[in-house]
């Protein structure tokens, strides 16, 4: 009986190492497709793209994808003209803009569909009209954050022209120069307020709390790549939503994406990042808001007018959403 025990051994160690080479073999063989994705800032409010790339989710759904960082609205529009990056999360603003200068982009998706900014101040200024004639610092001229600052100065009753709006890149080096004393004001987002109050520095406004539709952050793509690449589209839409999903539900692994991305150390800070976006801000269905839109037309109609009377659907395409929606994709992720 040895023998043939001994046999079935063999037999069994052969087909199992057959198996098991014909499944290495399957892998290996897998293709993924190529696709370059960009985001425009390090804000908290872009952590879906983050966080649905380190999940491996655009794996799942055959993508390799590789994220560009390209900072500032304005520059994301250069490359997705370019065609080299035919998807970025970028501020609404800066694709109205190009839209209106003769470009085929459009937003696919929202991300932040309101006003997700807080006017963060130094400890001496607490009323509106204590800015007056001081400095706030922006990211670039025409980003969402600029846009965002002369809504709140508005708000605020406050001409622009009575203080001094700064370009400084990135929040963190407007933060330093704050703290530096080379400005009293500028536009934030958690983390980056956290870490402000904790310099003693105060939220002059939240500008959510208005509940004021605008299209802050969503992605932007061209009409070119949605007609001639739809299945890739479609691929990289459910792979997004998924991640939405995600963020929404994996807080840990959230907080910890983002802290990678945003390069910032105190956890507490980007804890409250998660807790401001996350829950309530950044939505199931990621559908830009016409609304929204219509306020960004209003705003550049202040100095053109001739666009006043057209219509938003002109800035969107929400057919590559739809379509994800519609087959009950982003229902059964909720279920």
């Amino acid at each position: 009986m040895q023998p043939r025990s001994s046999g079935f051994l063999l037999i069994w160690v052969i087909v199992s190492v057959w198996f098991l080479a014909a499944a290495t073999q399957g892998v290996a063989q897998t293709k993924f497709e190529k696709l370059h994705v960009g985001y425009s800032a390090q804000a908290g409010s872009l952590a879906p793209i983050w966080i649905t790339q380190e999940a491996g989710i655009f794996k799942k759904h055959g993508l390799d994808v590789e994220l560009l960082f390209i900072p500032g609205g304005p520059t994301a529009v250069a490359a997705l003209l370019s065609g080299e990056v035919p998807i970025t999360v970028v501020g609404g603003p800066a694709v109205v803009s190009s839209n209106l200068a003769g470009s085929d982009l459009v937003m696919i998706a929202g991300i932040v569909n309101t006003f997700a900014f807080q006017i963060v101040t130094v400890k001496p200024i607490t009323t509106y009209q204590q800015l007056k004639g001081k400095r706030l610092g922006v990211n670039r001229f025409g980003a969402s954050p600029d846009v965002a600052a002369r809504f709140a100065l508005k708000h605020m009753g406050i001409d622009p022209k009575e203080i001094t709006i700064l370009q400084l890149g990135e929040q963190s080096t407007r933060l330093t120069a704050m703290m530096a004393g080379q400005l009293e004001a500028a536009v934030f987002l958690p983390p980056i307020t956290t870490m402000a109050q904790k310099q003693g520095m105060k939220v002059l406004l939240d500008l959510a709390e208005l509940g004021a539709e605008f299209q802050i952050t969503g992605l932007g793509s061209s009409q070119k790549f949605l007609t001639q690449r739809r299945p890739t589209a479609i691929k990289f839409m459910q792979a997004f939503v998924e991640g939405i999903h995600y963020y929404k539900t994996h807080k840990p692994e959230s907080v910890k994406a983002i802290a990678k991305y945003m390069k910032i150390n105190d956890m507490e800070a980007v804890g409250a990042t998660y807790d401001y976006f996350a829950p309530k801000v950044v939505p199931q269905k990621p559908y830009p808001s016409l609304k929204g839109i219509k306020a960004l037309i209003d705003l550049t109609a202040n100095e053109k007018p001739e666009v006043r009377n057209i219509s938003p659907e002109r800035f969107v395409n929400t057919t590559i959403l739809k379509e994800v929606d519609d087959s009950g994709f982003i229902d059964r992720l909720y279920r």
